[in-house]
């Protein structure tokens, strides 16, 4: 709740200051290639509101499959996921508030392109956002457990809990690092080459992660004969 009315202050702040058109959109050559209007800064706060109900509606589910549970298996895994679906809206939404910042920024200074001083720095501000939801988002994927909507849910990792477990804890671990990777990235690299970074290290981590899951549905498979 408290992101959410961050996102509204920053939008409502942030709409009286701009001027009408801002920057937007940038293309591959760094020059601004698409100028909006100042309200498009609403965007950021209507996200952020989603990610806050989504987190209240998630947390009321496993809160009632808490109390529906009819073991105590059931209970558990409820009762863990509802305090981490919060956790991790929240950490969604801090990074949604955080690139909000940015682009009023951007549009305040009326940056038209991103390839000089002031530019690189929003790429690599940018960068190391999403690089830390990415690193916490990696140490909560190991507690959490087998549900419908997080985690790294591939065929594999649904098939019961010890692969689910199994490939949580793997995930976790890449996701870990590549949030890591990608900060690194943000503050050794300028401009573009940044983002590009980034967009790697993120395609190699997801193609990891489901490597890595069907490994270990084979493994276990294996162990069991």
């Amino acid at each position: 709740m408290i992101t959410a009315a961050l996102a509204v202050i920053f939008a409502a702040i942030a709409i009286t200051v701009l001027p009408d058109n801002i920057p937007v959109h940038f293309g591959l050559d760094g020059n601004a290639d698409r100028i909006g209007s100042k309200y498009e800064v609403l965007f950021f706060a209507v996200i952020v509101i989603v990610f806050t109900v989504a987190g209240i509606l998630m947390r009321r589910r496993a809160e009632k499959a808490e109390k529906a549970g009819t073991d105590e298996r059931e209970t558990a895994h409820a009762a863990g996921n509802a305090k981490i679906s919060g956790t991790v809206c929240a950490a969604m939404n801090a990074v949604m508030v955080g690139l909000e910042a940015v682009f009023i920024c951007i549009g305040y200074t009326g940056l038209t392109q991103i390839n000089g001083t002031e530019g690189e720095l929003y790429c690599s501000a940018t960068v190391i956002l999403m690089g830390l939801l990415f690193a916490v988002l990696g140490n909560i994927m190991p507690k959490m457990k087998m549900n419908a909507l997080m985690g790294l849910r591939t065929t594999w990792s649904m098939k019961n809990d010890e692969v689910w477990a199994r490939s949580q804890r793997m995930g976790g671990t890449v996701t870990f690092f590549g949030g890591v990777a990608v900060i690194l990235s943000g503050i050794v690299l300028r401009g573009y080459p940044s983002l590009a970074a980034m967009v790697i290290i993120f395609l190699v981590m997801f193609a990891t992660m489901i490597k890595g899951s069907h490994q270990i549905y084979t493994d276990w498979e294996r162990e069991r004969k």
